[in-house]
C-alpha cells in the first residue's frame, strides 16, 4: 500500500498543476470570454484544487507508512495465500497487486510483454474486448506463478489459465448474454470437465464458491473488509476482499485470482 499511496500522491499533484496551468492560459489567451463562458475555467479550477487536495492526503498516508518494510526476505509460496485483497497501482499500464492484511505486496498481474502491451494504456483493451490480451501472475520479484489469457467476443468472455511451465489449469466461460445483471459461469478443468460453478447472488456481485462436498472454496462480499481499520488500509474507503477456503489447491487458488481479476480489480 506505500507504494500505491506514493503513486497516488504524485499522479494527484501531476494531474492536479496540468489542470491549474491550463487554467491560467485559459484565463489569458481567452479572458475576453470569461464573462459570457466562464464554466470551463471554474470546471478546471474546481479539478486542480480537488486533485492537489488528494495529492496532499496520499502523501500523508504515504509517510504515515513510510516506516513499513516493504521487501521480504521470504521465499513466497502460493499454495500458503488464504485470501485476495487486489489493489490496482497507478500507472499507464496496468498493474494489480494483491497485499496482505498489513498492506504489504505478495504477488502481481501484469501484462505479458507482447505487442498487445503498449494498447493497455486505454481500459478499452484490458479486458480483450478487440483483441486477446495475456497477463501473468508473478512475485515481487517477478518470477512467474502463472498466466492467464482473456479472449472478449461480442457473446462471451474465455479465461485460460496456464501454469509457469505452460500446461494448462483451466479455462472460465461466462455468456455474456447470461450475465447481464448479475456475474455468472462455469470453470472447466484442463481435461475439458466442469470443475466449479460460479454465479453472484445479487446486483453487488456477492458470490459463494462450494465444492461436490458443499465446503467453501471462495466468498465474496461487497464492500465487506475485515482490515479496514488496520492503518494501511484507512485512507482509501473501498476495498475487494475475497476469502479462499483452506482446503483448495494453488490451481484453484490461481483460477478464483483470474476471474476475481477479471469482475472486480479492473474496474478501480
Amino acid at each position: 500500500m506505500k507504494n500505491i499511496y506514493r503513486k497516488l500522491y504524485i499522479f494527484s499533484f501531476s494531474g492536479g498543476c496540468v489542470l491549474a496551468v491550463l487554467s491560467v492560459v485559459y484565463y489569458f489567451i481567452w479572458h475576453d470570454q470569461f464573462v459570457v463562458n466562464g464554466a470551463l475555467l471554474v470546471e478546471l479550477g474546481i479539478a486542480a484544487i480537488a486533485a492537489i487536495g488528494s495529492g496532499f492526503y496520499f502523501r500523508h498516508a504515504f509517510h504515515k507508512l513510510k516506516t513499513a518494510d516493504e521487501t521480504s526476505t521470504d521465499v513466497f509460496h502460493f499454495e500458503e495465500v488464504t485470501e485476495l485483497t487486489l489493489k490496482r497501482v497507478p500507472a499507464l499500464i496496468p498493474k494489480i497487486v494483491h497485499v496482505d492484511s498489513f498492506g504489504q505486496p505478495q504477488f502481481m498481474i501484469v501484462p505479458n510483454r507482447n505487442w498487445a502491451r503498449p494498447f493497455m494504456v486505454l481500459k478499452l483493451f484490458e479486458k480483450g474486448l478487440i483483441f486477446p490480451v495475456s497477463y501473468t501472475i508473478c512475485d515481487m520479484n517477478g518470477s512467474p506463478i502463472a498466466t492467464f489469457r482473456i479472449k472478449n467476443t461480442v457473446k462471451q468472455v474465455t479465461l485460460s489459465l496456464w501454469s509457469s511451465e505452460g500446461l494448462l489449469i483451466g479455462t472460465y466461460i461466462q455468456q455474456l448474454a447470461k450475465s447481464v445483471l448479475v456475474n455468472r459461469g462455469t470453470l472447466y478443468g484442463s481435461n475439458g470437465s466442469i470443475w466449479r460453478q460460479l454465479e453472484a447472488k445479487n446486483m453487488t456481485g456477492d458470490i459463494d464458491v462450494t465444492d461436490e462436498q458443499g465446503r467453501m472454496t471462495a466468498t465474496y462480499r461487497y464492500g465487506r473488509f475485515p482490515y479496514a481499520t488496520h492503518p494501511a488500509f484507512v485512507s482509501t474507503a473501498h476495498h475487494d476482499y475475497v476469502r479462499f477456503g483452506s482446503h483448495i489447491s494453488s490451481d484453484e487458488k490461481l483460477a478464483y485470482t483470474m476471474i476475481f481479476f477479471f469482475w472486480l480489480s479492473l474496474e478501480d
